[in-house]
């Protein structure tokens, strides 16, 4: 590959790159640190994000998770140029245009047209052109005559409106989103990731981050989860964000108090309690080898999965208005509380995104005086051509959010075949009435 072409291939690479901050314990601890002849240290050093190294392609869209605090937000201000790295090189290829909160890059007395202007400027756009883009980015913000009052009395929405239509229409190589969507309403973010895949198919390079995992596998070429400001994992959305859910499930769970990181330059190991009737089981893998993520309070309730159709013969091709049947074995362990323990079960596409779910506790089923029970589902899937994925579950519904005694992300695979159209991924029972008059 020739020198130019690898440049234009990348779009951003970071390189061990890492930031720091001084932490002080008060704001005048810092102005003795200043005015002190002595090389006495008044603060901490706090590390944001540590020696992180990746590359996005040009078109590739990235999505980027992780819990509150783990450095997404100082990472992506470093790429924008906001924060200059304390040891390590990123190198950006291309003009960026950033929604990394709102306010930034908006003068709060100026109103919405005079901040399309005063963006355009900052972006090094000449006022002729943002003239000619006027009118397309009032149409797209839909904020009606606001438009022309101050933006300082915009309610969250508008201003995320006015904000996001700005930052797409100055004809970014490189856009950052950093969960400022979430303030929109639902129409407003469908016209969003509309105008992120127009962005794609232009060949700009997009990085989002956000909380929904359904949005990363749907909407994402790679995902990056970062914790600590560490790498812990980057790839393919659905095996990353099985992942990252894992952790922060196990992470609310009182029973649970260790996790390893899987990452070979990360190896985080917390203490267990002491007490083994609160510690997790280990996994029995010879179960379910193929699953994407396999985890819970107390794996390995769950003795056998099948899916097979109504006969009770085990397949792994379905037509979509053949009857399908999943059979569900599992134990029920002394600390499990029956009144509240929920058998589940969830179709997902290769995109990782629900398309059926049944659960036995919303079906007013409960599991009394047994240790093992047998579960099966029966129904008629209606899915389109495709390749799809079991997830097995058993809940605890005492409380909301649910946790889980054990949950197997890819327990089974199939396919669903026909000759005949279905347009959608579900094709639903419907009654055509018709009449002539």
């Amino acid at each position: 590959m020739m020198e130019d072409e690898y440049k234009d291939e990348y779009k951003i690479e970071a390189c061990h790159v890492s930031k720091a901050f001084k932490m002080y314990d008060t704001p005048m601890d810092k102005l003795k640190e200043a005015l002190s002849l002595s090389d006495k240290d008044r603060h901490t050093v706090f590390y944001a994000v540590s020696d992180l190294s990746f590359r996005v392609k040009k078109g590739q869209i990235l999505g980027i998770m992780g819990r509150n605090g783990s450095g997404k937000s100082t990472l992506l201000k470093m790429i924008a140029g906001i924060y200059e790295p304390t040891s390590g090189t990123i190198k950006v290829s291309g003009r960026i245009s950033s929604l990394l909160e709102l306010g930034m890059g908006f003068n709060m007395e100026y109103t919405g047209i005079e901040n399309i202007f005063f963006y355009g400027t900052l972006m090094g756009i000449p006022k002729s052109r943002m003239e000619e883009k006027l009118q397309a980015v009032v149409d797209f913000a839909e904020i009606g005559d606001y438009v022309y009052q101050p933006v300082k009395t915009y309610s969250s929405g508008m201003f995320a409106r006015l904000a996001f239509s700005c930052a797409v229409h100055v004809e970014p190589d490189i856009l950052i989103v950093d969960e400022i969507l979430s303030v929109g309403d639902m129409r407003f973010q469908a016209k969003c990731f509309r105008k992120f895949k127009e962005f794609k198919e232009a060949g700009a390079t997009i990085l989002y981050v956000g909380h929904d995992v359904s949005v990363m596998r749907s909407f994402c070429d790679t995902a990056m989860w970062i914790d600590q400001g560490r790498l812990v994992d980057l790839g393919d959305p659905v095996f990353v964000s099985a992942e990252y859910t894992e952790y922060m499930h196990v992470e609310d769970f009182a029973e649970f108090t260790g996790y390893r990181l899987k990452n070979k330059e990360i190896q985080k190991t917390e203490k267990k309690k002491k007490d083994p009737k609160k510690q997790s089981s280990k996994i029995d893998g010879s179960r379910f080898p193929d699953s994407i993520a396999h985890w819970g309070m107390f794996p390995g309730l769950v003795q056998s999965v099948k899916m097979c159709d109504q006969k009770g013969d085990s397949k792994r091709v379905f037509s979509p208005d053949e009857t399908m049947r999943i059979e569900l074995d599992f134990l029920i362990g002394k600390e499990i509380d029956a009144q509240y323990l929920s058998a589940a079960f969830a179709v997902k596409n290769s995109e990782g995104i629900d398309l059926i779910v049944k659960t036995t506790f919303d079906e007013n089923i409960r599991f009394y005086g047994s240790k093992r029970w047998q579960v099966s589902f029966e129904f008629v899937p209606r899915l389109a051509n495709g390749d799809y994925y079991l997830v097995i579950a058993l809940e605890n519904r005492r409380e909301i959010p649910i946790t889980y005694y054990e949950y197997i992300e890819g327990a089974c695979y199939f396919k669903s075949y026909t000759l005949g159209n279905i347009f959608g991924i579900y094709d639903v029972d419907t009654v055509i009435k018709y009449k002539a008059d």
